[in-house]
């Protein structure tokens, strides 16, 4: 069986749960504040970012991607590990173009590594759940067409939901698909956006206030698992720590044992949620 790492995008979040995982690398994106730039979580925290913004209120940071070569350094030294394969989890290409970025150096390595780049149509705690999930297949001993075909699979069986503060950075960052409907009133909701099957971020409903809009998201996905035999859900948010708690309250009590991974939303997401944001997901595993 070919030894097989995974390299995750620092955008699925992986840096805030307690992994131990030889396995795996995270491949970092920077975020960009006036003329400095941030590894992500290395030289950048949620905690320290989150106190940024809010600090300052007219702060619009960005993300830039990984470059090529970057890639091709960690791809160089996993195969100087042993390593011969390896599985790359990025966020959504609709939300952003590092999985083109990564392609790209996939095409240019010159190096023995098979790699396979996967688009996972997700963002944040969803996409780093796919990573996951290959990593448990890869000690299970599965093969690589086998873990390729199934995070193919599962990364459109689910539901992503966010209830989102402020739409301020979204607008000014171009992440929300049809927002032009939004900005006239970007201040003054409390919208819940979905991820889609196609990645994108698009809105689902326009609520006025944070505690209807959180209410509304947890009757959603109630209603999405009330006839699923088997699933996890997944937690994000960028420094609400009451909306997350309420959120999770609730669906506690009606799946007291329930399977769920719990993260902040790191920097480099963060760049576009803003503060307050409130992520949940779910993940079929029943299929």
């Amino acid at each position: 069986m070919n030894k097989i790492a995974v390299i995750s995008a620092s955008t699925g979040c992986l840096d805030y749960l307690d992994l131990k995982n030889d396995n795996l690398r995270i491949l970092r994106l920077k975020i960009i504040m006036g003329d400095n730039d941030y590894n992500d979580f290395l030289e950048i925290t949620a905690e320290k970012f989150y106190s940024m913004l809010n600090e300052d209120k007219n702060l619009v940071p960005s993300s830039s991607m990984p470059s090529v070569g970057e890639f091709m350094i960690m791809l160089e030294d996993l195969e100087k590990e042993g390593y011969e394969e390896v599985i790359v989890t990025t966020i959504s290409s609709q939300l952003s173009g590092t999985y083109q970025v990564l392609q790209m150096g996939k095409n240019q390595y010159t190096g023995k590594l098979k790699i396979h780049v996967i688009d996972t149509l997700n963002a944040a705690i969803s996409e780093g759940y796919i990573a996951l999930e290959a990593l448990r297949l890869i000690d299970e001993g599965k093969g690589s067409k086998e873990i390729v075909e199934f995070l193919e699979k599962l990364r459109t069986n689910r539901k992503q939901y966010f209830c989102v503060n402020n739409l301020r950075l979204f607008v000014a960052n171009g992440r929300l698909s049809g927002a032009s409907g939004f900005i006239g009133s970007m201040f003054k909701i409390k919208p819940i956006l979905i991820v889609n099957d196609e990645g994108k971020i698009v809105s689902l409903e326009k609520i006025r206030t944070e505690k209807k809009s959180l209410s509304r998201m947890v009757e959603l996905i109630l209603n999405d698992v009330k006839d699923v035999k088997d699933f996890i859900i997944l937690y994000n948010t960028s420094d609400n720590v009451e909306g997350i708690a309420f959120v999770k309250g609730e669906i506690k009590k009606a799946y007291p044992d329930y399977k769920y991974i719990e993260a902040p939303i790191t920097p480099v997401i963060g760049c576009h949620t803003g503060t307050g944001a409130v992520g949940v997901a779910y993940f079929d595993l029943s299929k």
